[in-house]
């Protein structure tokens, strides 16, 4: 595939600004660079400072890099790519395969060799090799290149999927063809009561064939992932972390005049069965503050930390993940300029015993607040077996990144097997949960995100 990166300048806020149309039309212009006295301080110190092996691929990769779940303009790849990020990770389902189109036409701007780009296929037992190469060329046409780094099982939910013989037949395929370097996979945690990450990616650790995994991990969700960087720093498997801030719900405090949209839906449902109004609204008066008591602790919290937006959260929880050197890269899906300025510097810093601090304070505040990704302990004594941590996750798409379109679709595809079950059950699975969440209330909160009636 062509490549300009020679003729190609780098591209700043204000460059994006001043051609700003120009830009966003084709991505392919060649724009005079501005000079670096026209910069602010923020954004020439937005610079990878450190590097480390991703594994046995020998790629020297940046310890910050970039998802694009949420990426919409190409201008915001080159960007990242002149901060330093040269890890680049997509999937054929992002944005339909619009997320690979927007690299496709930032890498005509970079050095191909000196960027790691993967890519992710999501298929069933079923799927033939000839199904899956045929995605895959799909993959690398929108991508524009002439081969991928790396291949992924996108959400392996077995141990069994490992084995997939037309997955493994098409990427032998591929690799002698020279289109595709190394195989990878990455898992979030089972769906319901399934196979845990650590078992699928301790097993694929172990397996041989895959060279790199990608794990959901952060500071209040960690026991299982280091599990998995053992197996993988012992096999030489290259790391990368997703879903590295915990997410929680907003609580809304009740106003009988004016409820909100899933307590509107909780006050119906319980009427419906024949409760009066008034001992219904009695009832999600003390559900509501139930709620609301377990915040009280926050206010002392971040009057001590002087927290004032969940950005602040967010970077010093990337920080955490980027400090342990054997999670080769953190993976940030960055949506703009400002996002890109904002976490950049946290590279090669190393996180200092205040920001240690006030996770661990966190932790223990909102330690009950927080549904981890990949945990199935309730599902068991759930009555419905809805898969929990799940439908948590997809509230995590739509709030902490912003991706709505996304989580509802993911949310519509589970069917009759969504939170609208939980208004009116006993709960049972309360009494299962490690972190004593209030399940229940978190999962109709969910639903109320996630749908649009």
């Amino acid at each position: 595939m062509p490549n300009k990166h020679q003729n190609a300048s780098k591209i700043s806020r204000r460059n994006f600004v001043k051609f700003g149309g120009a830009v966003i039309a084709g991505s392919t212009l060649n724009i005079p660079p501005l000079k670096n006295a026209h910069l602010s301080q923020e954004e020439t110190e937005a610079k990878i400072k450190e590097y480390r092996v991703l594994g046995r691929t020998g790629f020297k990769v940046s310890d910050i890099s970039m998802g694009t779940t949420r990426m919409r303009e190409a201008n915001v790849v080159r960007y990242a790519y002149d901060s330093g990020i040269n890890y680049f990770d997509t999937a054929e389902s992002y944005g339909n395969g619009n997320s690979e189109k927007m690299i496709g036409e930032a890498l005509q701007f970079m050095d191909r060799k000196k960027v790691f780009i993967t890519t992710k296929l999501h298929f069933e037992e079923n799927a033939t090799k000839e199904e899956l190469l045929e995605r895959f060329t799909k993959c690398q046409e929108r991508l524009k290149t002439d081969y991928v780094d790396a291949l992924y099982i996108h959400s392996a939910s077995t141990v069994k999927i490992l084995n997939h013989t037309g997955f493994h037949d098409a990427v032998k395929e591929l690799k002698a063809a020279g289109r595709l370097k190394h195989t990878g996979v990455s898992n979030h945690g089972p769906r319901g009561d399934g196979e845990s990450m650590e078992k699928v990616l301790c097993a694929a650790a172990e397996d041989g064939r895959f060279d790199l995994m990608l794990l959901s991990y952060n500071f209040m969700n960690k026991e299982e992932a280091e599990k998995v960087l053992a197996a993988c720093k012992k096999n030489n498997v290259g790391t990368t972390a997703m879903k590295t801030s915990p997410g929680m719900l907003a609580v809304s405090p009740l106003d009988p005049d004016n409820l909100t949209k899933d307590q509107q839906e909780y006050l119906d449902r319980i009427m419906k069965r024949g409760t009066s109004k008034e001992k219904a609204m009695a009832r999600l008066k003390r559900r509501v503050n139930r709620q609301l008591a377990s915040y009280e602790n926050s206010k002392t919290f971040v009057e001590k930390h002087g927290i004032k937006t969940q950005d602040q959260l967010r970077k010093t929880s990337i920080h955490w993940v980027a400090s342990n050197p054997d999670m080769h890269t953190t993976c940030v899906s960055f949506s703009s300029f400002d996002m890109i300025d904002m976490i950049v510097p946290v590279s090669g810093v190393k996180l200092s015993a205040a920001d240690q601090q006030f996770l661990e304070d966190y932790k223990l505040v909102f330690n009950a607040q927080y549904c981890r990704h990949g945990c199935n302990n309730c599902v068991s004594s759930c009555p419905h077996q809805l898969p929990v941590s799940t439908i948590m996750r997809y509230a995590y798409y739509y709030e902490m990144q912003g991706n709505e379109k996304l989580a509802m679709e993911k949310y519509l595809k589970l069917r009759d097997k969504n939170a609208s079950l939980c208004f009116d059950c006993s709960a049972p699975c309360t009494a299962s949960c490690p972190h004593n969440l209030d399940i229940p209330v978190q999962l109709t909160q969910a639903h109320s995100l996630l749908t649009l009636v």
